[in-house]
């Protein structure tokens, strides 16, 4: 239905006025489930729950894995005793540390 003239639009909102004021308190979902379609809510919120559990599930697989990284990891000593300093991959090592080759 095209409702770009005035009057047709004009009798689709009167139409839609007079519906909404007859229906009252009615559940809307049962009719909705009713009549043809009724089952493309449910699907909407089947996949809403796929994702949300697909992305529950990675961001809980990312948290575990950080967690799996242990601080006294010997890179993560290397890292934090050279470079913490200020000394970097290219500079010399201070006393006790790790020297080039």
């Amino acid at each position: 239905m095209n409702c770009s003239e005035p009057r047709q639009l004009q009798a689709l909102l009167s139409a839609l006025l007079r519906e909404l004021r007859r229906g009252g308190n009615t559940s809307a979902p049962a009719r909705l489930a009713a009549g043809p379609g009724g089952d493309a809510s449910l699907y909407i919120l089947l996949i809403m729950i796929f994702y949300g559990c697909l992305a529950g599930g990675l961001i809980l697989a990312y948290t575990r894995s950080r967690k799996l990284e242990s601080k006294h990891d010997p890179y993560h000593l290397y890292i934090e005793r050279d470079w913490g300093r200020g000394g970097g991959p290219g500079q010399p090592a201070e006393e006790g540390g790790p020297t080039e080759v």
